[in-house]
């Protein structure tokens, strides 16, 4: 301690008499007033503060508990929902079971289908090669001998020898492809009916038709010996006048007016005689004929006689695609008789329908086709060589056992134990 420390109590026994000296004093002389109750006052202010946590503890435990209520419906909101939704998932999850063992039988019935499918497969395939093996030949055979009958028919029945070409053809691309040395011969067979088709002269078809259309309407429009209403008409009397007088108007434009006049005068006269001579001469007409009864036609029988004549174009035109000779060479002798007595031959286009019927007639329609016999006879041989190398194949693979056991004693009579074929 230092002597500062020590001093004071000292000082403070010192004072002390004289505190205590001077209450009596003042007691004497005032009423001392009432000391305050410090202690009161701190216990209210406590009691305050005190009042004032409880409160605030109080608030706070309140809003606290609101919170926590609150929390606890939340909580029991999202439980809710997570139960509800629990149970939508429990559905779509048995659903989604079900589905998946649904597909699981279908699956499971499809795999039995596919198992049975393949082993079906295996059957046709193991089938297919046996058969490919022991019978392609023969298919083979059969497809040639198909094409060749086609061939065959294109030519008996309509004479197109392209078409019967072309069969042909896809035969020899077919034995050509299988490269089998036993068809080596017929393949050379095949080629040779297909050379003989190819020399052979094929008919112009689009041609001569043609020339039958462009008959057809040279007779529908050449004059007859009596004219009708489909021949040319008769130019009259003005139009042959201004054809004269159109050659005739040759005089210059500076000519005087005398010779101008001259002039006219002569080429009217002129005219007028022409007029007159054409008229004149469209009155009488001198011709030779052959046949009277064609002077007697008249117009209405004219138009169905040019009708009958081109029908009978049409008729040999049909001859022609079904080649039928006979027919359109009458057709056509028809036509050109007809057109020789009928027609006028001074015109030019009656002389060509003429003509051109007389050079259609002598035109042959037909021609000696080729057949593919050859072909077929020797699909046949190969058939039936192929048939015999079968039955030889089959008698040797079947040979019965002599040493097997038989189920028919020997000691047992004849016919007892045959079996009776009205039992099954």
């Amino acid at each position: 301690m230092t002597d500062s420390d020590r001093s004071t109590p000292s000082s403070n026994v010192t004072e002390e008499p004289a505190t205590t000296s001077a209450k009596p004093k003042a007691a004497t002389s005032a009423p001392a007033p009432k000391p305050p109750k410090p202690k009161r006052s701190a216990l209210w202010l406590g009691g305050l503060v005190l009042i004032v946590l409880v409160g605030l503890l109080g608030a706070g435990l309140w809003v606290q508990h609101q919170d926590v209520v609150a929390l606890r419906d939340g909580l029991a909101g999202q439980r809710a929902d997570a139960s509800r939704l629990m149970d939508q998932t429990d559905a779509r999850a048995q659903q989604a079971l079900s589905l998946a063992q649904r597909q699981s039988e279908q699956i499971t019935q499809l795999q039995a289908k596919l198992d049975a499918t393949q082993e079906q497969l295996q059957d046709l395939d193991a089938a297919l090669q046996l058969m490919s093996d022991s019978g392609s030949d023969l298919l083979l055979l059969n497809d040639i001998d198909h094409l060749v009958t086609i061939a065959q028919q294109q030519l008996k029945l309509s004479g197109n020898v392209a078409n019967a070409i072309i069969s042909l053809e896809v035969a020899q691309s077919q034995l050509a492809r299988a490269n089998r040395p036993t068809m080596a011969s017929l393949q050379q067979t095949i080629n040779g009916d297909v050379d003989r088709l190819r020399a052979v002269a094929v008919i112009d078809l689009p041609g001569l038709s043609q020339q039958l259309d462009h008959l057809a309407s040279l007779v529908g429009e050449a004059p007859l010996l009596v004219p009708d209403a489909a021949a040319p008409t008769i130019r009259s009397s003005r139009t042959v006048a201004t054809v004269v007088a159109q050659e005739d108007a040759s005089l210059p434009a500076d000519a005087p007016w005398w010779q101008q006049a001259t002039h006219q005068a002569w080429q009217w006269s002129r005219v007028a005689g022409t007029a007159l001579i054409h008229d004149v001469r469209g009155l009488f007409d001198i011709r030779r004929v052959d046949d009277a009864t064609a002077l007697l036609i008249s117009p209405d029988q004219a138009l169905r006689f040019r009708e009958g004549l081109r029908q009978r174009t049409l008729t040999a035109q049909l001859a022609l695609m079904m080649h039928q000779p006979k027919i359109w060479r009458s057709e056509l002798e028809a036509v050109a008789q007809a057109v020789d007595r009928r027609f006028d031959m001074k015109d030019a286009s009656a002389r060509e329908a003429a003509s051109l019927a007389r050079r259609l007639q002598d035109t042959p329609i037909e021609t000696q086709l080729p057949t593919v016999d050859n072909s077929i006879e020797a699909i046949a041989a190969l058939r039936e060589a192929a048939a015999s190398e079968e039955r030889a194949n089959g008698a040797s693979v079947y040979k019965p056992d002599e040493n097997a056991p038989s189920d028919v004693p020997a000691d047992a009579p004849s016919g007892e134990h045959a079996p009776n074929p009205n039992v099954l």
